[in-house]
């Protein structure tokens, strides 16, 4: 009797082996089922990726995760917009102050001017 006996690439002992094209090896019986699970497993594994995919395709996820990420991008710039703006305020009201306060200040030294010219007497209207 011949000796068809290969050696199996999982368990490493000489058996009546089956080759796998897929991966190029050899497999005894016990093992070709193992490897033939493993292969299941792996394809059902793509086919469900395959199919949440498709499904987040069709449910526009995709989409919504780009108009998610616009929306916090307008509320980002929006954010900085208002603190810029609101910035700018601060600093017109603060030279809009010193320059009330210097305005009534020299109002305030023409007021004392034109006192002092009246009780002279000393104002000439030609």
């Amino acid at each position: 009797m011949e000796n068809n006996k290969i050696q199996c690439s999982t368990c490493k002992k000489d058996k009546i082996t089956y080759f796998c094209r897929g991966c190029l090896k050899e497999y005894c019986f016990l093992h070709l089922e193992e490897h033939r699970q493993a292969i299941n497993g792996d394809l059902d594994e793509i086919v469900n990726d395959f199919n949440q995919f498709q499904q987040e395709i069709h449910d526009g996820k995709q989409n919504s995760i780009l108009i998610k990420q616009i929306n916090e991008w307008e509320q980002e710039s929006i954010e900085k917009i208002q603190q810029t703006a609101e910035y700018c305020r601060e600093k017109v009201n603060q030279y809009t102050n010193i320059l009330i306060d210097e305005t009534k200040e020299k109002f305030t030294e023409l007021n004392q001017q034109i006192k002092i010219i009246r009780e002279e007497n000393e104002f000439n209207h030609i």
